[in-house]
């Protein structure tokens, strides 16, 4: 292992670090590159002066140390960071009052500042680090290749099924769309909606009967096989921290044929295709009257999905691998 070019060295294991460090390395290794990732660093990575070290949201007390060593013995470090997490909103206490610690903000602001570069999802976050950094790389999310040729499973008697999938810190953005979507399935009795990660149906107080509810799934490509609804559906507040998130949700979607009903947010406003891969929602009543378009109409819920899969066929790990290429080894 000490001849690697780069050492991804992951938060997590779930899809922040799925996504911005294994296929991210996926990619470089596509490219010829000799990369691996692991939540902990071998020391092999340690002592290895020429390999290059992606570090994910260092900011935890052990970690930040070793990092700032790293950095005092002139290793390249590339620092990666996907969220705003300057702005976390209360709704999501955990995150919130983790990096509110003084502590933690004084660790992510020096460890952006000693490392070489910084790569991040969106302009908005690049506009934040810069104040620390201002080598900052832009490299926006993708998904796997794999998943344009996914064909997801469906129900076969006749229920059309509404979905989302994520973790639980969207509460604020389920506050966006809870009673419209109550009101939508309870007057389009053929429709269900199906939640994965966490059971924002009942937290919308949908009646059990027209919601099913798929536990987290940690590992992302069982999660991405696990969607099996016909029409996504992605609320998003208009809050600062929103504002630097990616239109993740909306490539998911799209790479299976899904076409999505999502807030006209930055995110998604950059992304969906208005009329084309999918509805912006810019007023309440908007949910249900974009949700019955789709529902009620098959041929279009097709054209959608598959001018969907168009779009994020831009979007995939080998498409975005050079970007990564030259942000870390560049």
């Amino acid at each position: 292992m000490s001849d690697l070019d780069a050492f991804g060295w992951q938060a997590d294991q779930n899809g922040c670090g799925f996504y911005r460090i294994q296929l991210p390395m996926q990619g470089l290794a596509g490219l010829g590159h000799n990369v691996a990732h692991a939540q902990r660093m071998p020391t092999a990575v340690r002592e290895s002066p020429d390999t290059v070290i992606v570090g994910q949201r260092v900011c935890n007390p052990e970690p930040s140390v070793t990092w700032q060593q790293l950095a005092s013995e002139g290793r390249k470090l590339i620092f990666e960071i996907d969220d705003d997490l300057w702005n976390i909103d209360a709704t999501s206490p955990v995150a919130h009052t983790f990096f509110a610690r003084p502590d933690i903000r004084a660790n992510l602001q020096r460890n952006i500042e000693v490392a070489a570069a910084v790569t991040v999802t969106t302009e908005p976050l690049a506009d934040i680090v810069r104040q620390w950094n201002p080598n900052v790389h832009i490299v926006p999310n993708a998904v796997p290749g794999w998943l344009l040729e996914h064909q997801p499973a469906r129900r076969d008697d006749g229920t059309l099924t509404i979905g989302w999938g994520g973790s639980a810190t969207h509460n604020m953005d389920f506050g966006e769309v809870s009673d419209q979507l109550r009101q939508f399935l309870k007057r389009n009795p053929q429709t269900e909606f199906h939640c994965i990660g966490n059971d924002y149906a009942r937290w919308m107080r949908i009646p059990q009967d027209r919601a099913r509810f798929t536990p987290w799934v940690p590992d992302v490509e069982t999660f991405l096989k696990t969607i099996d609804y016909q029409v996504g559906i992605a609320p998003l507040r208009p809050h600062v921290f929103n504002q630097s998130k990616s239109a993740l949700k909306a490539i998911e979607c799209g790479a299976l044929g899904i076409p999505i009903v999502a807030s006209a947010v930055r995110p998604y406003e950059d992304y969906v295709q208005h009329g084309v891969t999918g509805y912006l929602v810019r007023r309440d009543h908007e949910w249900g009257q974009h949700l019955r378009a789709l529902v009620n109409d098959p041929v279009m819920r097709a054209e959608m999905g598959a001018a969907g899969r168009q779009q994020a066929a831009q979007h995939t790990v080998t498409a975005t691998a050079p970007l990564w290429e030259k942000a870390i080894l560049g």
